[in-house]
């Protein structure tokens, strides 16, 4: 599968290593401000952790500029763009694929000017400005349900979701195969749901791509409890490979290197 000049192949599930360029993120809000003082962001620590993360296996790299947690509080256009721009003219000889995480489109517009290989859409990519973008520029878009639908079942729900959101973005003229579909766990989503998401959902039903995003989410603290495990990065690799198992081709996680080598074990 092409990501703008660079192609993936999908013989195995592929990682995604997180990059948050925020102060409030759920799990590493802050991590890479300069310091206590200041809300400035250090170029130095953001590139060094995009090479340790490609350097331990993650084939794309998602970078966001705005949390997109329960009760985050939004940033303006400009300012998610003063977070991407300086990171991104920085990393273009990267050998990942980079990915941005936004729902704006005027954000979309100016970080397509560099070589982004994906955009990844928490809001489902509902604005015609932001689908011309992404049909024009020819570039995959990772679509994610994040509100459900309770007079469904939670397999009808996202199943419907789904088929819907590849039938409008194919009408509006984007690449069927560019669609990458996101179950959203965690969002609007209770323990049982999440817990039936992970065990009892047949993802490889789909022709397209799945990103799955399991990395430190609330429920694994619950559903691992009586395993013993206490390392949330630990809970996170083991859940991954679970919904990895189930059909789900893109594994989209904080510790890049605890996933990598489970997987390759």
């Amino acid at each position: 599968m092409l990501f703008g000049n660079k192609e993936l192949i999908f013989d195995k599930p592929l990682v995604m290593g997180i990059i948050n360029i925020t102060t409030d993120s759920f799990s590493d809000g802050g991590k890479f401000i300069s310091n206590n003082l200041t809300s400035e962001f250090d170029l130095r620590k953001i590139i060094k952790e995009i090479d340790f993360l490609e350097k331990s296996g993650a084939s794309f790299i998602d970078i966001g500029a705005e949390s997109t947690r329960p009760g985050y509080s939004p940033i303006s256009t400009q300012e998610e763009l003063d977070r991407l721009i300086p990171v991104l003219e920085l990393i273009s000889e990267t050998k990942s694929i980079i990915s941005i995480d936004t729902r704006k489109p005027e954000v979309m517009k100016e970080v397509l000017k560099f070589p982004i290989g994906l955009i990844n859409d928490v809001s489902g990519l509902t604005s015609i400005s932001g689908k011309k973008l992404v049909k024009n520029h020819n570039v995959p878009i990772c679509v994610m349900h994040n509100s459900r639908d309770r007079t469904k079942s939670l397999e009808e729900d996202i199943d419907s979701f789904f088929k819907a959101q590849i039938n409008q973005l194919t009408i509006f003229g984007i690449n069927e195969q560019n669609i990458i579909l996101d179950p959203g766990f965690g969002y609007d989503k209770t323990f049982e749901e999440n817990k039936k998401l992970l065990f009892d959902f047949d993802y490889s039903q789909y022709k397209n791509k799945i990103l799955i995003g399991l990395s430190r989410k609330g429920f694994l603290k619950k559903l691992f409890n009586e395993a013993k495990i206490e390392d949330i990065d630990e809970k996170s690799a083991i859940a991954s490979i679970i919904a990895a198992e189930n059909g789900a081709n893109i594994l989209r996680v904080h510790n890049v290197a605890k996933l990598s080598n489970k997987l390759e074990n």
